[in-house]
């Protein structure tokens, strides 16, 4: 059954209208009139995708996946893409820019199964770890996909699986004026593609393909002149009262290295595990313990997001306790705390796992850095390799001023910073921050 079938006929229907209605607007995104090939734009849809299917939108950059779709105990995870004209063909899926310089060594082997097994090697550890992030299964996640044909969209679904490393076959590299512009081989299941000039993959798509389904096709009448159409569709709306949105969900981000020299700290924070050890009887900490650094800067200007005035609370008390809710659905007891509540870490006294154990400061750690990031070994975390995972933030965020359940997941590189600076410029926390918010 496909991941279709499983939402409610309503479901399906309405998601149908959304896109109707948009692809109706499409002139309003044209300096000419040309084909009367629908618009539709990628993060509309992800909005629409997760509001009418009840899903969550995961999307934070670069992820292999947009959307999770729960349906009891099965977490699917879910890539969203449109494009123009529904025949066969190679569309984007990743790009791996940070690792440019191992790509590059690559290609000078010009070994065309090795270059095929580190590629494929590469995709498939971004994928895993997203299955951690936010607790896929290996085998049951999709492609969602809208093709886009004159007065018409197509909607299918594909298979969205791991690259078969035993199975590679078919390598072909492409030239243009004698140079490796990119390079082609099969798994049996999917083709794939990888060009050098941008560290970008993709991923052959079409009907033609045995896992991939057409879910339905319906047509799309352009209006003419929208912007009359909108006007007269807002202003009569106002004459019926219509609801004004009220933001509910408060964000912030926070940096996983040190807000003062920019790089992560030899032995606290992300590197918290080789510091000196906590009993005499000990040689060394947990690989998994770790604390998410809290710059002073940060509670001075969001004094009220953990706790009402933690400067105030701080003077009494030494922590501030909530729970913690990770992207793959589970929950850690967590706090804030140390000197000048400098540090956001996992555990408590009070709560036990259900074998009866305690949860301690390791419990994020095995999930932040072990289980999404990857470290393996006692290697200390830098800024770059956080880099070369594509982050060097978290973001935190509750709803209805509930600050009993904060929420928690990886942020783009650069996204404290640009955070910051956001705020620096607008005097506020607003959420979500954008300057038409200030």
């Amino acid at each position: 059954m496909t991941i279709w079938k499983q939402y409610d006929n309503s479901q399906r229907e309405e998601y149908i209208k959304f896109l109707q209605v948009y692809g109706a607007l499409s002139n309003l995104f044209r300096q000419k009139h040309g084909d009367m090939i629908p618009y539709l734009d990628s993060k509309f849809q992800e909005t629409v995708y997760a509001r009418v299917f009840e899903s969550k939108n995961v999307d934070i950059g670069n992820t292999p996946h947009d959307i999770l779709s729960i349906f009891g105990n099965d977490r699917i995870g879910i890539g969203l893409k449109t494009w123009m004209n529904t025949k066969q063909s190679f569309q984007k899926v990743m790009q791996i820019k940070a690792m440019r310089n191992e790509v590059q060594m690559l290609l000078e082997y010009k070994n065309e199964e090795n270059i095929a097994y580190r590629l494929s090697e590469i995709k498939n550890e971004k994928m895993i770890c997203d299955y951690k992030r936010l607790g896929l299964s290996n085998d049951k996640n999709i492609y969602h996909y809208v093709t886009r044909d004159e007065n018409k969209l197509v909607i299918q679904e594909t298979a969205y699986p791991l690259i078969e490393l035993d199975k590679l076959r078919d390598f072909r590299f492409n030239r243009q004026k004698g140079r490796i512009t990119n390079f082609e081989w099969s798994d049996g299941l999917k083709d794939y593609k990888f060009t050098f000039s941008d560290n970008t993959f993709y991923m052959k798509f079409g009907l033609e393909r045995s896992d991939t389904t057409l879910l339905d096709q319906f047509r799309v009448d352009i209006i003419d002149d929208p912007f009359n159409f909108l006007i007269n569709s807002y202003f009569g709306m106002q004459n019926n009262n219509f609801q004004i949105l009220k933001p509910n969900i408060t964000e912030v981000y926070l940096p996983l290295y040190s807000y003062k020299n920019k790089e992560v700290k030899a032995k606290s924070g992300l590197n918290a595990w080789n510091s000196l050890p906590k009993s005499k009887n000990s040689s060394e900490r947990p690989l998994n313990e770790i604390y998410i650094p809290i710059p002073r800067e940060f509670h001075k200007n969001h004094p009220d997001f953990f706790v009402a005035n933690i400067f105030e609370y701080e003077k009494t008390h030494k922590s501030v306790e909530f729970t913690l809710i990770l992207p793959n659905g589970n929950e850690l007891p967590a706090a804030v705390r140390q000197s000048g509540m400098k540090g956001l870490q996992s555990g408590s006294k009070n709560i036990r796992k259900k074998d009866g154990t305690k949860y301690g400061q390791g419990d994020l750690g095995q999930w932040l850095l072990i289980d999404v990031l990857g470290l393996r070994e006692r290697t200390l975390v830098t800024r770059d390799w956080l880099k070369e995972r594509g982050t060097d933030s978290v973001k935190l965020w509750y709803q209805n001023n509930d600050k009993n359940r904060i929420y928690i997941d990886f942020a783009e590189y650069g996204s404290f910073e640009k955070f910051r600076f956001f705020v620096k410029s607008c005097g506020k926390i607003v959420s979500p921050y954008k300057a038409s918010n200030c």
